[in-house]
C-alpha cells in the first residue's frame, strides 16, 4: 500500500513537471494569439455600444439659445479686431484683449508668466475675465477658453476662436439665467500658458519648472467643466472635431462628448467627428470596421503619447472635465459649411447644458475607447486582452524558472522493476542568480542615469538633448559590451574547470553543481519576462494605450529570442532589439513623420518638465533597462 501511495505521488509530480516544462510555453503562445485577436476585434460593432447621456440634469439642446444674427455680426466685427490685435507684441496684445472684455462689462485682468526648462525659456501673457452670474453665490464656475495659437499649422492665430469667445462674453453678460460664473481665458503660447493660469488659480505647488511672476487678481469658485475653442483662420468650416485626450492619457467624463454630439445633431445639424479625421458611413461591414479601427487607433495613439491634444488636457490634471472643439475644412466633403452663427449656437447650447449641472460629472464613464462619435467600448471589454498578454509573459517565465536549477533533481521510484525519473521544476535547489541580477541592476542604474542626464542642464558648451542622448547610448553600449564579455570569460573558465574535474574524476558529486551552472541566459530571460509582465499590466491601469503599444512591440522578441550557437543569428536578434529600443523608436518616429530627431526629443523632455507627462521617465527608467537586459541576454554564451 505504501508503494502504491508513493507511486501515485510520483506520477502526480511527473505530470506537474510535464505541465510546467512543456504545456506552459504552448499555453503562453496561445494566450498571445488570443490577446492579439481580442485587440483587433475591439473596433467591431459587436464589441461597442451606442453612447447615451447618463446625467439627466444636462438636458442637451433643451434650452433656447440667445445667439442670434446680431451676435453673429458682432462676432465678425470682433474677428476684424483680433486680426488687428495679432500684429501687436504679446504684452500689448493681452492688454488690448483685456480692454475688450472690460468694454463688455466684465472684470478682466492679465497674467504674466515665465517658463524655464532644460531646453527653452519662454515668456507669455494670459488674458482672463469673469462673468459673475446674478443668481449664483460664486462657489461654482465654468470656463470658456481659447488659445492664441491654433493647432492648425496653416494659421498663425486662433482668430475665429478668440472672436467667438469675445462675442459669447457679450451674449452671456445680458443673460440672467446662469447659476454658475463663466470664466473666459485667452492663453498665450501652447499649453504652458493655460498651465500657468490654472496653477495660479488653484494655488497648489505642483512639481514643474514653470515660474509664475504674477498671481491672479480676480477669481471665482470651483470649476465644474470647461470648453476649449480652436477655430483657426477667418473662414468657414464644414466639420467640427472633438479632441479629448489629456495628460498621461486622462479622459474626460464621456457625457462631455455625448452632450456636444447630441447638440450638434439638433435643429441646425453640424457635421461632427473625433479629432481631425472624418470617414463616411457605408453599408459595407469591412469598410465600417476599417473606419472604426482607424478612429480607435487615432485615439490610442494620442492617449499613448501622454501629451494633451489641446489645452483641454491641462484641465483634466485638476479633475475638471474638458474637451476642445476644433473647426476645420475637409476638402471635397459634401456636408454644408457653417460659419460663426451656427458655431456660436452650438457653443452656447453646450454651456447652457453644463450650467444645469448640480455636481461634477460622474454618472458616465471615465475609462473608454471610442470607435466613433456615437460608439464606445467600456473598460470591461478592452482591459482583458492586455492582462492576458501579461499572463503569457508570466507563464513562460515560470516554465524557464522550472528548468533553471543547476542540476535536475531526480526522484527514482521503483515500479514494476523499472526506474522512473521525475524532474522537480520547483525544487529548493539553489540557482546561480549573480549574472542575471547584476545585469538587471546595472541596466536600471543606466536607465535612471540616462533620464537624469536628459532632464538636467549640465551647462557645458554645445549642450543639446541630442548630444546627451548620444552620450547615453554610448554608456549603454559600454554596459552591454562589458556584461557580454564578462559572461563569455566566466563561461570559458567554468568550462575548463568542468573538463579538468571530469578528467581527474575526483570531484565529489555534491560539488558538480558548482562547476556546471545552468545557462545564465535562462535566468536572465526569466527576469526579463517577469519584469515585462509587471510593467505591462501595471501600466495598463494607468495608460491602457501605451501599455498596448509597448506590449505588442516587445511580446514576440522577448518570448522568442534566445542566444544561438551561431553568432550571426544572435547579432540579428540584438539588432532587432536595438531597433525597438527608445533610441531606435525615436529615429523611426523622426523618419516616419519627417521631423528632426532633436525636435522630437525636446518635445518629450518639455512634456515631462512642463506638464509632468510620464512618457520620458517610463521609456528611460523602465522600458530601456529591460531592453538592455534583453540585448545582453541574446549575446550570452549558450551552455
Amino acid at each position: 500500500m505504501g508503494l502504491l501511495s508513493r507511486l501515485s505521488k510520483a506520477k502526480r509530480r511527473q505530470m506537474f513537471g510535464h505541465f510546467v516544462l512543456y504545456t506552459m510555453p504552448i499555453l503562453s503562445y496561445a494566450m498571445v494569439a488570443v490577446s492579439f485577436l481580442w485587440l483587433l476585434a475591439l473596433p467591431h460593432r459587436s464589441y461597442s455600444k451606442v453612447t447615451y447621456i447618463s446625467e439627466n440634469a444636462l438636458q442637451p439642446g433643451a434650452a433656447n439659445v440667445q445667439f442670434d444674427w446680431n451676435d453673429f455680426v458682432v462676432a465678425e466685427a470682433y474677428r476684424q479686431t483680433v486680426n488687428i490685435i495679432s500684429e501687436l507684441p504679446p504684452l500689448e496684445r493681452a492688454e488690448a484683449l483685456r480692454r475688450e472684455f472690460a468694454q463688455v462689462g466684465l472684470k478682466s485682468a492679465t497674467q504674466n508668466y515665465t517658463l524655464h526648462t532644460s531646453t527653452v525659456t519662454r515668456h507669455g501673457v494670459n488674458t482672463y475675465a469673469i462673468f459673475y452670474a446674478p443668481r449664483s453665490d460664486g462657489t461654482e464656475a465654468l470656463i470658456l477658453s481659447a488659445p492664441w495659437k491654433s493647432r492648425n499649422p496653416k494659421f498663425t492665430a486662433n482668430t475665429n476662436g478668440v472672436a467667438m469667445l469675445l462675442a459669447l462674453a457679450k451674449v452671456f453678460k445680458r443673460g440672467s439665467h446662469f447659476s454658475k460664473d463663466i470664466i473666459f481665458v485667452i492663453s498665450d503660447g501652447d499649453t504652458e500658458g493655460l498651465q500657468a493660469w490654472l496653477k495660479a488659480y488653484h494655488g497648489n505647488e505642483e512639481r514643474t519648472k514653470t515660474r509664475f511672476e504674477e498671481t491672479l487678481h480676480i477669481r471665482s469658485g470651483a470649476i465644474q467643466a470647461a470648453l476649449n475653442l480652436d477655430f483657426a483662420g477667418t473662414g468657414d468650416y464644414n466639420v467640427l472635431g472633438i479632441f479629448f485626450e489629456g495628460v498621461n492619457g486622462q479622459l474626460p467624463n464621456l457625457d462631455m462628448i455625448n452632450t456636444v454630439v447630441e447638440i450638434a445633431r439638433g435643429k441646425a445639424p453640424v457635421e461632427i467627428t473625433l479629432h481631425d479625421d472624418i470617414m463616411p458611413y457605408t453599408e459595407s461591414m469591412p469598410r465600417n470596421y476599417t473606419n472604426s479601427l482607424n478612429k480607435m487607433f487615432y485615439m490610442m495613439k494620442y492617449q499613448a503619447a501622454g501629451t494633451p491634444t489641446g489645452n483641454h488636457g491641462v484641465y483634466l490634471k485638476y479633475k475638471i472635465d474638458a474637451i476642445t472643439l476644433y473647426g476645420f475644412d475637409k476638402p471635397g466633403w459634401p456636408s454644408p459649411r457653417y460659419n460663426l452663427f451656427r458655431l456660436g449656437a452650438v457653443v452656447e447650447s453646450t454651456v447652457r447644458s453644463l450650467n444645469n449641472l448640480l455636481e461634477h460629472l460622474h454618472q458616465s464613464f471615465f475609462f473608454y475607447l471610442l470607435s466613433g462619435v456615437r460608439r464606445y467600448t467600456s473598460i470591461g471589454l478592452y482591459m482583458p486582452p492586455i492582462i492576458i498578454l501579461g499572463v503569457s509573459f508570466i507563464l513562460q517565465a515560470l516554465s524557464l524558472w522550472g528548468i533553471s536549477s543547476d542540476l535536475p533533481l531526480e526522484l527514482k521510484v521503483l515500479s514494476e522493476a523499472k526506474a522512473t525519473a521525475i524532474v522537480l521544476p520547483y525544487s529548493r535547489r539553489s540557482r546561480n542568480l549573480r549574472v542575471a541580477t547584476t545585469v538587471v541592476n546595472l541596466s536600471f542604474i543606466t536607465g535612471y542615469g540616462t533620464f537624469y542626464l536628459l532632464t538636467t542642464n549640465l551647462g557645458f558648451p554645445g549642450e543639446t538633448p541630442l548630444i546627451k542622448l548620444i552620450a547615453s547610448v554610448g554608456i549603454c553600449s559600454t554596459l552591454v559590451f562589458s556584461a557580454v564579455s564578462t559572461a563569455h570569460i566566466r563561461h570559458r573558465v567554468l568550462k575548463e574547470r568542468q573538463i579538468k574535474a571530469n578528467s581527474a574524476d575526483k570531484t565529489p558529486e555534491k560539488n558538480i553543481a558548482e562547476l556546471i551552472p545552468a545557462a545564465d541566459w535562462i535566468i536572465l530571460k526569466t527576469f526579463i519576462l517577469a519584469l515585462s509582465a509587471l510593467f505591462v499590466t501595471t501600466l495598463s491601469a494607468l495608460n491602457f494605450s501605451l501599455a498596448v503599444f509597448i506590449g505588442t512591440t516587445i511580446v514576440l522578441p522577448y518570448k522568442f529570442f534566445r542566444p544561438c550557437s551561431k553568432r550571426f543569428l544572435s547579432a540579428v536578434q540584438a539588432a532587432v532589439l536595438v531597433m525597438i529600443s527608445p533610441p531606435g523608436l525615436l529615429f523611426a518616429t523622426a523618419w516616419w513623420f519627417s521631423k528632426d530627431v532633436g525636435l522630437i526629443l525636446s518635445w518629450a523632455i518639455e512634456g515631462y518638465e512642463v506638464l509632468g507627462t510620464w512618457l520620458l521617465p517610463t521609456l528611460c527608467c523602465i522600458y530601456w533597462p529591460i531592453n538592455l537586459a534583453a540585448i545582453v541576454m541574446v549575446l550570452l554564451p549558450v551552455s
